[in-house]
């Protein structure tokens, strides 16, 4: 019932090709019991099947998997649409039907990029940064990461800024100008649409900008759609650069509706808001990922 159960957990792809696998197996199978001739056609096919579907089942669990980045948690560091090869060996291999692991080479670090599936959502696959290691007190403030009271923001993550720091104004202002002007037809053609779907997912349909290094201000990004530019900063940076948008220290978002498929902790754990989170102590086996992107990552906050 638990292999049964995972099975239905797996997306199409994976789905499809086992269910390929045990077709071509009997298939084979079939073959060699009725002992058809080598020359024969159907043993042919089932041969080849058997071969190129369990080639690419092996590869795809043991070695090497494609992943597409499915939302914008990680820009800038990772786009929307980016694919991804993974290496499957690193943490070792998933025992079927069960939570353990083998060969498992080392632990995740701190820092890396890693894929995995959340607790709450076992059909997804999730694409965040390691932040926080089993044992670690993690406290956010302000957006910042503190572990064990220290703070250690990774140089990756990045914040949306309000405010810009009066050196970097103008070039990026500049740049702003260039895309919005390169834009104007598309803006016009999506006023005269008006107000529907297709129009509103046009217009907010983003690409980055960047990175321009603007010393001593910082590094910047420009998040653009045709109908807005936004900057982003890299927390280090901040608030050198400018002032980060921030939600207040006692901010709490409204409890999830019935159905909702992504569980407000905060609201059920009262430990703040995304930009004011914790204290929260990891326990064995648990770790703390976060997207770069911060202002739009569902993540462990």
């Amino acid at each position: 019932m638990n292999l049964w159960n995972e099975f239905l957990q797996y997306d199409s792809t994976e789905r499809l090709l086992y269910g390929l696998a045990v077709v071509f197996t009997l298939w084979f199978a079939v073959a060699l019991a009725l002992r058809l001739k080598k020359k024969n056609p159907a043993r042919e096919w089932a041969e080849a099947g058997f071969t190129a579907v369990w080639l690419a089942l092996g590869i795809r669990i043991l070695l090497v998997e494609a992943y597409s980045i499915p939302s914008e948690s990680m820009v800038p560091t990772l786009l929307i649409k980016d694919h991804l090869l993974v290496s499957k060996t690193t943490f070792g291999w998933h025992v079927p039907g069960t939570q353990g692991r083998i060969l498992k080479f080392r632990d995740v670090k701190r820092g890396e990029i890693v894929i995995f599936v959340p607790p709450h959502q076992p059909k997804l696959s999730y694409v965040k940064r390691c932040v926080g290691l089993p044992g670690d007190k993690i406290e956010v403030i302000a957006k910042r990461v503190y572990i064990n009271g220290q703070l250690t923001e990774v140089p990756f993550s990045f914040g949306r800024l309000a405010a810009l720091a009066p050196a970097s104004m103008a070039p990026l202002d500049a740049q702003r100008r260039a895309y919005m002007s390169a834009r104007l037809p598309q803006v016009d053609a999506l006023r005269r649409k008006g107000k529907n779907e297709q129009a509103d997912a046009e217009s907010y349909r983003t690409s980055w900008l960047g990175p321009f290094d603007l010393p001593p201000a910082g590094t910047y990004y420009l998040e653009a759609a045709a109908l807005f530019v936004r900057a982003y900063a890299r927390l280090l940076d901040a608030p050198g650069p400018g002032t980060l948008e921030l939600l207040p220290k006692d901010f709490h978002a409204p409890k999830p509706g019935p159905g909702s498929a992504q569980p407000d902790w905060s609201a059920e754990h009262d430990l703040g808001n995304r930009d004011y989170f914790g204290p929260y102590t990891l326990a064995p086996g648990e770790y703390w990922m976060m997207g770069d992107n911060r202002d739009n990552s569902s993540d462990s906050r």
